[in-house]
């Protein structure tokens, strides 16, 4: 049986590698485009942006790492099958029970890795990459404004620019907001971006300003301009921290702020489905386990393509179900602990059912 794990293991760990390298190639390949961006059109510094993407590795990571397990069984596995060995070892007097107590291994070796990950390496990462972005915003704030997005970062103001080139903004809109709503509106066909310690100063260009009369809000008051100057008050820098959020906190963090606000009598929803979250999501890779061995034993391909489209299909389905779940949870439709647990529930039967029920043929 040994040499039969050996020769298992060595199929599925060359497919592992091979579907986590190619998996993560990709999604980084579609992050470098938003880091070329940075760069290019929005002024940020080569080594800012590469930190950036270095501290997002990790959670890119967190998705392909399952991905890659589910390939690697349905390669191996595939491998076996369509090749009769499966039931050369059958007849030999290895029961099928066996080999899936190899991949059952697996799947459990990798869960408690990806739980050491999402617990402590992931919210590390991700606190660092929200601080390291937030400082960016501090330096250079037309790094982070998207054109054709309302940015609300400011207290108070709404920015709304059409084109962002470099520090250069064209068609750009300034909503100031009191209690009884719109204040002011200004409007410049140019624009840029000037940071003077904790004030963000804007040059406007070829544009006009409305201020709301208080009394009749019906009514405004117009002034065009060919120059002119608006400050937006942005946060110290050195003086301020970013707080963490429920995704930048570990497990411990986040027992510990579900009891302090459920001393508080307040509903804690979003840090205890967080914390069913990541537990839940830590498993998955003993998930996709026994869902590929079970599908493997009814494909019966050993084709990198095809397998690589299953895993992908059902991947796809079991992020589906995560986010159906995290839906049904936000609305309280159902508790978190079931909201979160969903896809190991549904993929887990299926693939327990899929084995059950074929399992006899092999």
């Amino acid at each position: 049986m040994r040499i039969l794990r050996n020769y298992i293991l060595k199929d599925f760990l060359s497919a592992l590698f091979f579907s986590l390298l190619s998996l993560t190639l990709v999604m980084m390949l579609g992050n470098l485009i938003k880091i070329s961006d940075m760069i290019i059109r929005k002024g940020v510094s080569v080594v800012d942006a590469f930190k950036i993407l270095s501290l997002f590795i990790p959670y890119i990571l967190g998705f392909t790492i399952p991905l890659a397990i589910l390939m690697g069984v349905l390669l191996a596995m595939g491998r076996l099958v369509a090749d009769n060995e499966l039931v050369a070892i059958n007849v030999s007097g290895i029961s099928l029970a066996r080999i899936l107590a190899v991949f059952l291994t697996i799947g459990i070796i990798f869960s408690l890795f990806l739980f050491l990950i999402n617990d402590k390496i992931i919210p590390y990462f991700h606190y660092n990459y929200r601080s390291h972005v937030k400082n960016i915003y501090s330096k250079n704030i037309a790094a982070v404004i998207e054109p054709g997005v309302y940015l609300e970062n400011f207290k108070d103001t709404i920015l709304y620019v059409d084109d962002i080139k470099n520090n250069k903004l064209k068609n750009v809109f300034v909503y100031e907001i009191n209690k009884e709503g719109l204040s002011r509106l200004t409007y410049a066909k140019y624009g840029e971006f000037v940071v003077d310690n904790n004030i963000l100063r804007m040059r406007l260009e070829n544009g006009f300003r409305d201020e709301i009369n208080p009394k009749n809000t019906k009514e405004f008051f117009r002034l065009n301009f060919k120059i002119f100057f608006i400050d937006i008050p942005v946060e110290n820098k050195v003086k301020s921290k970013v707080s963490k959020k429920a995704s930048d906190m570990d497990i411990k963090e986040l027992k510990t702020k579900i009891r302090h606000l459920e001393d508080k009598n307040i509903n804690p929803i979003e840090f205890l489905a967080e914390l069913h979250k990541r537990i839940s999501f830590s498993f998955s890779p003993l998930i996709f386990v026994i869902f590929g061995f079970g599908v493997s034993l009814i494909v019966k391909h050993r084709e990198r393509s095809i397998n690589f489209g299953i895993a992908v299909f059902i991947a796809g389905i079991y992020y589906l179900l995560m986010l159906l779940g995290e839906t049904l949870t936000d609305y309280q439709f159902v508790p978190p602990i079931f909201g979160m647990w969903l896809p190991n529930i549904v993929v887990g039967a299926i693939g327990i059912y899929l084995i059950i029920k074929h399992a006899h043929i092999r």
